[in-house]
């Protein structure tokens, strides 16, 4: 059975609508066994879609779609500002994103927090990446006309950090005819799979449960914007951002001409990631920090806790 691995809910504010409970009833309709939350830059929509997905005996996994950048000290170009798909795959992993996702929105640039390679060196044991093309560093910089060779440079840093088998590469199900770029960049993720020996992922990226619910979308984007909606410049997305089942994935990638062999393999790791995840949130108790007294505060006690005491 199909698993969604990149979506976003209301919790991606004026980017997507749904909430947690409409979508985990949306996978229940389609008979999903796992569904995946992937809101923007934070982690607000977790608990309570992890609580409602395990109420419908749903496996919730939980990631975050994250700004990123090689060097936050250095980047100050937006088209250097990138996106990536970090996963929760435990308890450690999931502790780990939400450390990521608070460094993120510390070291914000352009309105966008963010992360670079060296927390990611920090939490590399902890974390699964899906590599995909819309806004990530594979569509900038192959739509800004710069090499494959950079991009393959950049892909090796994340796959060196990160380990070839949490790493993988994500086809984009959507009909290839309608953005020019769409088929470029599928193809050049197929090529830089087979040269970096990188597993691919499916998914369409859905913004809203249902199809009747694009017209909701389009108004949240359209308040987002700052547009009217009877404004003709208004965003209006033209792909198909609902919830797929997976007859429909597999209908739109046959319909883009690639092999069913290949679009199996794709929903397979898509699978079997949704098979490694394995995590328990601890809910409805006391978490302090161990924090540990700097030693002159120490000192300053020892000097006049007889003071203090009185």
């Amino acid at each position: 059975m199909f698993t969604h691995l990149h979506w976003h809910s209301t919790f991606s504010f004026l980017d997507a609508i749904g909430k947690p409970k409409h979508i985990v009833s949306r996978a229940k309709q389609l008979w999903m066994e796992a569904i995946a939350i992937t809101d923007f830059n934070w982690m607000y929509g977790s608990i309570n879609f992890y609580l409602t997905a395990n109420e419908e005996n749903i496996k919730p996994i939980i990631w975050v779609e994250i700004w990123f950048v090689l060097d936050v000290e250095s980047v100050s170009n937006p088209k250097a500002i990138w996106n990536i798909v970090l996963i929760a795959k435990n308890n450690e992993w999931y502790h780990s994103l939400m450390e990521l996702t608070s460094f993120a929105n510390q070291e914000w640039i352009k309105n966008k927090p963010k992360i670079d390679i060296s927390i990611l060196k920090q939490k590399s044991d902890w974390l699964i990446a899906i590599i995909w093309w819309e806004d990530s560093f594979i569509w900038k910089m192959l739509t800004n006309w710069e090499s494959e060779d950079r991009v393959v440079e950049v892909i090796r840093i994340i796959k060196d950090i990160l380990w070839k088998e949490n790493v993988y590469l994500e086809m984009i199900a959507q009909d290839e005819n309608i953005l020019n770029d769409t088929q470029k960049i599928n193809h050049n993720i197929l090529s830089f799979s087979k040269e970096l020996w990188l597993d691919c992922v499916v998914n369409n990226n859905y913004f809203y449960p249902s199809q009747e619910e694009k017209a909701a979308r389009e108004m949240a984007l359209a308040i987002k914007d700052g547009n009217k909606m009877y404004e003709s410049n208004r965003r209006k997305p033209k792909w198909a951002y609902h919830i797929m089942s997976q007859e429909e994935i597999e209908n739109v990638m046959l319909a883009n001409w690639y092999k069913d062999s290949q679009i199996q393999d794709w929903i397979f790791n898509n699978e079997k990631i949704a098979e490694s995840i394995n995590y328990e949130i601890k809910l409805w108790q006391y978490l302090f920090p161990n924090y540990e007294t700097p030693e002159d505060i120490k000192n300053i006690y020892e000097e006049n806790k007889d003071q203090l005491i009185q």
